[in-house]
This record gives C-alpha cells, sequence and structure tokens, in this order.
C-alpha cells in the first residue's frame, strides 16, 4: 500500500480492508515508518516509534474489529514498559508501570501501540512547547501552534501519519487540539472510560482518556471497544443503550439545542470562530433541530478559583512522587514556568481549600444539570481563537505565577473546562477554514451519559460533507503524508 492510498482511509475504512486481505499489518506498519519520516521533522509530534511493534506486525490480520491497525498514544503512561514521560525533563525515563484498562480493551480490539507523541508539560499547559521536546507545529501552518495537551496526537493525525491517535482530557486536552487541528475530538462522560488501574477518573474526576479520530464511525468503534468500568471502581456509569455503531445510523429529529457563542469567562471570541459556530446552528436548524440561543447560568470566577486550586492540589502531589521515583529535585531545571508555578501555589493550599473548591464543582454541576433539563445539546465555539502562532503562550518563560498560567488557557479552554468539571461529555468537530487557512472547530455538549446522541448528530453533520477532499471537505494540511 502507498501512503497516498493510505491516508485516504478512516480506521474502519484500513479494517476492511485488513479483514478481507487486501492489506497487511505488516504493510501498515510499514506506512507508519514512512509517514513519520516524510512529517515528523516539519511538525515534531512524535517522540518515537516501536520498532519492536512495529516489526512484530504479521502478515495477516489480527483478532479483534480493528485487526492489527497501528495507532500513536501520548507521552502518558498507558501501556506497561513504554516511556511515559510526560513532556517534562523532571519525568525524563519514567516508565509506565502497568497497561491502562481501557488501552487493554483497545489492543484486544485490534490495535497496535506504534509510538508515542508529544504532550504539554503534565498536560497542564495548552500548548504542546516544552523543554524536553521542543514545539509540535500546526500541520495546516507550521508557525501555528497546536493547542494542548494531547497536541502530538492531533498532528500525527491531522498530517495522515495514523487514522486516530490517544489523547486525554482534563480541561479541553483532547478537544482544543481537536479544534486546532481540524479533528473530531471526544470527551466521554465522567466515568465512561476507566482510568484504572488509577483513579476510577484522574485530576479527582476531571480527566479521561480517549481518542482523536477523523471519523464519527471511528469515534463510535473505539468508544464500544474501551468503555465501562474496571472491578474495584469506586462508581460505574449506566451503560449505552445500545452500541455506538448503532447509534450514528440512527439520525435523531427535532432536538432542542441551545446556541452559545458569549463565553463565560468573559474573553471576546474570534469573529471567525463566532461565525462557524454559528454555521453550524443553522445546519442544525435545517436537518430539522430547534436553535436558540441560551446560556447555562453559574459562578465563573469562583469555578475558576476552584479550578487552580484542584488542579494546584494534585500537581502538588504528582510531581512530589514523580520527583521522589526520579531522584530529582523540583525546580526552574527540571519543569517549565507553567507548572512550577502551579506545583508551588498547590504548596499553599488547606485540605478546607479543597473541599470548598470540589464543594463548588458540586454546584455548577448541579446548576449544568438544571440547564440541560431544558436542552439536548449545548452548541459553542471549542476555543475562543484560530491557533496562535508559535511561542505566543511559551510555557516556560520567566514572571508566570498561577494566574498567569490560567489566563494562558482562557484563550482555548474558556467554553472546554466547564465539562470536565460537570462530567459531562463533549466533542469538537471540524467547522471549516479561516481565512488564513486555520481550522475552526465547535463543540456540542450533552446530558450526562449520551454520547449516543453526541455520536449521532456528529454523523448528521458529518453527512453532509460526503465526497468533499480530506477530513470534514477540509482538503488537506500542508504537511501531510499524502503528499509524499
Amino acid at each position: 500500500m502507498r501512503l497516498d492510498e493510505y491516508v485516504t482511509y478512516d480506521g474502519v475504512g484500513l479494517a476492511r480492508l485488513l479483514a478481507r486481505g487486501q492489506i497487511t499489518p505488516r504493510d501498515l506498519g510499514r506506512c507508519v515508518t514512512q509517514a513519520v519520516a516524510a512529517v515528523n521533522p516539519e511538525i515534531n509530534a512524535v517522540v518515537e516509534l516501536y520498532g519492536d511493534a512495529i516489526d512484530a506486525s504479521p502478515q495477516t490480520a489480527l483478532s479483534g474489529p480493528f485487526h492489527g491497525i497501528p495507532t500513536l498514544t501520548k507521552d502518558f503512561p498507558i501501556e506497561a514498559g513504554r516511556a511515559a514521560e510526560f513532556g517534562s525533563c523532571l519525568a525524563q525515563g519514567f516508565r509506565a508501570k502497568h497497561d491502562a484498562v481501557y488501552w487493554t480493551r483497545l489492543r484486544n480490539g485490534g490495535l497496535v501501540n506504534a509510538g508515542r507523541t508529544t504532550s504539554s508539560e503534565f498536560g497542564v499547559p495548552a500548548a504542546t512547547e516544552t523543554l524536553l521536546y521542543g514545539a509540535t507545529r500546526n500541520p495546516w501552518n507550521i508557525a501555528h501552534g497546536v493547542s494542548g495537551s494531547s497536541g502530538g496526537a492531533a498532528a500525527a493525525v491531522a498530517a495522515g501519519i495514523v487514522p486516530f491517535a490517544q489523547g486525554s482530557d482534563g480541561g479541553g486536552s483532547i478537544r482544543m487540539p481537536a479544534s486546532f487541528c481540524g479533528l473530531i475530538g471526544l470527551k466521554p462522560s465522567r466515568g465512561r472510560v476507566t482510568g484504572s488501574p488509577g483513579a476510577n477518573a484522574p485530576l479527582l474526576g476531571l480527566a479521561t482518556a480517549f481518542m482523536l479520530t477523523r471519523s464519527v464511525r471511528d469515534t463510535a468503534l473505539l468508544l464500544d471497544l474501551c468503555h465501562g468500568p474496571d472491578a474495584g471502581d469506586g462508581y460505574e456509569i449506566a451503560p449505552p443503550a445500545g452500541p455506538y455503531q448503532d447509534a450514528i445510523g440512527r439520525p435523531p429529529r427535532g432536538l432542542r439545542i441551545a446556541l452559545c457563542t458569549v463565553a463565560w469567562s468573559g474573553r471576546t471570541v474570534d469573529p471567525e470562530v463566532a461565525a462557524a459556530t454559528t454555521e453550524t446552528a443553522a445546519r442544525l436548524a435545517a436537518l430539522g433541530h430547534h436553535v436558540e440561543e441560551a446560556s447555562p447560568s453559574f459562578d465563573y470566577a469562583a469555578f475558576l478559583a476552584a479550578q487552580k486550586i484542584i488542579w494546584a492540589a494534585d500537581s502538588a502531589a504528582g510531581l512530589a512522587d514523580i520527583a521522589a521515583h526520579m531522584g530529582r529535585a523540583i525546580d526552574e531545571a527540571t519543569l517549565g514556568t507553567s507548572v512550577l508555578s502551579l506545583y508551588r501555589y498547590g504548596l499553599t493550599l488547606s485540605a478546607a481549600q479543597l473541599v470548598d473548591a470540589l464543594a463548588v464543582y458540586d454546584e455548577v454541576t448541579r446548576q449544568l444539570g438544571r440547564f440541560f433539563a431544558g436542552h439536548d445539546l449545548l452548541l459553542t465555539p471549542t476555543c475562543t481563537i484560530v491557533p496562535e502562532r508559535i511561542g505566543t503562550y511559551d510555557p516556560a518563560r520567566s514572571g508566570l505565577n498561577v494566574d498567569g498560567v490560567f489566563d494562558d488557557l482562557e484563550p482555548k479552554e474558556s467554553f472546554t473546562a466547564l465539562f470536565n468539571a460537570t462530567g459531562q461529555p463533549a466533542i469538537s468537530l471540524p467547522a471549516g477554514l479561516s481565512r488564513t487557512g486555520l481550522p475552526i472547530g465547535v463543540q456540542l455538549v450533552a446530558r450526562f451519559g449520551r454520547e449516543d446522541l453526541l455520536l449521532a448528530v456528529a454523523r448528521q453533520l458529518e453527512e453532509g460533507l460526503e465526497g468533499g477532499t480530506g477530513i470534514w471537505a477540509q482538503g488537506r494540511p500542508a504537511i501531510h503524508a499524502g503528499k509524499y
């Protein structure tokens, strides 16, 4: 299989070729290797390829729906024995001790972990620019960034290296890079994808892992393969009514969709981003849904103050453990300014402050629940801006304090972090390109546990764009494996 053929398929398409014996997993491993060689020097998305995994790819299809398709995983602990350096000099050389349970399920479904991608440092900054690996660049324009923290995953998928890649989302870290790179990025409901063998949901319930994809059908099948609790999880989310693959084949009608283009943070939304969101609303109305302008009401200042406390408390505990394990000091030599500032703020906090912050999140969750009692979906921009130039929010620059860290996050996570707090599912979808050719994403949010509805509506939007070039008829980025 040639690279220009390989990049035209999503995961389901490649799986069908594998099942028919038209290609082999070894062919796909060779394509990934060639694609990385072709585009990674420009975008810096892949930290390393796992030669042992690629060399072990067989000449016949494996078991599971994906039959041996290679993918890439984020620079976090996912597969036992693999390097997991969190994009940080502090954790350089660290290796995962256990398989993540959801990853075991995906591997049983036929996926092969072919390598790891760049991340922002410990997933904190919304810019994948680190002291350890440098800047990851946007395939649409390499002068611009990919957001974070799953920035390498997004760049790799957009550039055609793999049909989908693993990421994680604690404040928008799947959705924001998906928006910046023209991809589909689903953050499932809290507990839908288990965090076992660690927390039920990491980052005190805010974070979840999943995948960035090129197609809704890939997203649905991947979720079918990996959702569900593990034994010993502290709580269990209600299972879906049926397979997500089936849900995307049932177009919903007459949904009540709220449209909000005013950021709760007060941040000005780029006019092109707002226009793309409004245009998506018009498409949804044309599909028979009832769209009206409406927004949840909550105290954003209190929410943001609580977010700072929760993130910082988690950072203070987690970084101390890693530093002790690696035998390194926590200082300017091992951490960028953003993460170091968050850590130091965490050391000043009391247990009472953390409990109070979690109580704020509980109240906001109640308020959002009441809002969704009257709406099936909420439509917003994913980010308030189009991709910024590399270095605009340099997470290692001097002078940053914890407030500055969150000021840097605000342009990107004003619409996303809320739903990590409330646990509701949210998805970023491609909404087209800016006048300068940079991707714009829109976000859809559903009631807790209703990934099926998000995916069904996403599929409705996707169907209207089939037949065009590239993902959702956006064309192809300037840096793309199909051009080599």
